[in-house]
């Protein structure tokens, strides 16, 4: 069976740091829906005004994993579509687990004005918004692991994925 983690957090909580350390501890391939998006937008697609790029994602992780067992995507979890990801993937026959990645509000602002990753661009005031709007969100999900970045150290993650262990390398 296939595995797509869905990491849910705010822009610049730290999921591709968990996203990399998935692939570096279990081999789970990451796709990057910035780096999606980002393709899209260069050449002149524009968001369904609905689903925003929910499809054009979900095309991306299937096809992903019709060469990897496991993938991971990363959504904010700010819009309707974030949380629909999983509902699709999952009614595709993926097994998904699904991960909120969270940090303090200052934090996660630095975080961004820091940086020089390739990413969607947001302002400070559109990634406040998104962070309130995650966060209350997220109140009524439910999720396999949660993970705070704000005081996880690096070299903790991999020990703190461990919940996700036998999921992964079934």
């Amino acid at each position: 069976m296939t595995v797509a983690v869905v990491l849910y957090g705010p822009k610049a909580a730290g999921k591709s740091q968990i996203a990399e350390a998935l692939y570096q501890t279990y081999g789970v391939r990451q796709l990057d829906a910035d780096e999606i998006v980002l393709d899209l937008l260069s050449h002149g697609s524009q968001p369904d005004p609905l689903d925003g790029w929910l499809i054009p994602v979900e095309r991306a992780v299937m096809a992903a994993l019709r060469d990897n067992v496991a993938v991971s995507i990363e959504a904010t979890g700010a819009w309707d579509s974030d949380w629909q990801l999983a509902q699709d993937l999952h009614a595709s026959g993926v097994r998904v687990l699904r991960v909120w990645v969270c940090a303090p509000l200052e934090m996660t602002l630095d975080r961004l004005a820091r940086r020089v990753s390739r990413k969607v661009p947001t302002t400070q005031e559109e990634a406040r918004s998104i962070y309130t709007t995650a966060c209350a969100r997220a109140r009524n999900q439910t999720f396999d692991l949660t993970l705070d970045t704000g005081v996880l150290r690096r070299d903790q993650i991999p020990d703190a994925l461990a919940p996700l262990a036998s999921s992964l390398t079934q």
